[in-house]
């Protein structure tokens, strides 16, 4: 019997490991589709937004947080984006790992013109593959993950990014280059 005894934190184990190999999520892949998700908006958190809820559009998905400078740096930069082609591209910030008043204060700063969500415990992140933010994930019309830029975008990238986001064929990917600065996401 004492021999077995042995046994029984190593069964533990691999039954815990079992357990979280199941329960993972694929990250978000290029050229497949986004994760879905459904997250309250910073607004009015009973009203949730889900990237299905973005379908028929190219889509820009901003992972940021109040508390990151480098986000704060590439705010201006996201809300001149957003309407230039509020028409033609949906944007939407995802909030994570913030406090909803901080979240809120952010966007009132820096009169962000599109709808953010919270993601306050970063799980959707996670699914999007996010080490850091700010990460800006774009998606094609069809809910196909595109390409993303880590870090915080300056206005000539985005504006490239944009444009080729519109003009893309389907199956066809962004070519994205270079990386700006970010915050690792704890």
């Amino acid at each position: 019997m004492r021999r077995l005894l042995w046994l029984t934190p190593v069964v533990f184990l691999f039954v815990i490991a079992g357990i979280g190999l199941f329960r993972a999520r694929p990250q978000a892949e290029l050229g497949s589709p986004g994760p879905s998700f459904s997250l309250p908006t910073l607004e009015d958190p009973d009203e949730r937004l889900s990237l299905a809820d973005l379908r028929g559009k190219p889509a820009v998905l901003n992972f940021w947080a109040s508390w990151c400078e480098p986000c704060r740096a590439e705010a201006a930069v996201l809300a001149r984006g957003a309407r230039e082609h509020r028409k033609d591209i949906e944007f939407l910030g995802i909030a994570i790992l913030d406090g909803r008043q901080s979240a809120l204060e952010f966007i009132e700063e820096f009169e962000v013109p599109y709808g953010s969500v919270r993601d306050a415990r970063g799980i959707v992140a996670k699914r999007y593959g996010v080490t850091g933010v700010p990460e800006t994930v774009f998606v094609d019309p069809r809910g196909n993950v595109a390409g993303s830029y880590i870090g915080a975008i300056d206005q000539a990238t985005l504006d490239r990014l944009l444009d080729d986001l519109l003009d893309l064929e389907p199956g066809e990917l962004l070519r994205i280059t270079g990386r700006g600065e970010t915050r690792p996401v704890p």
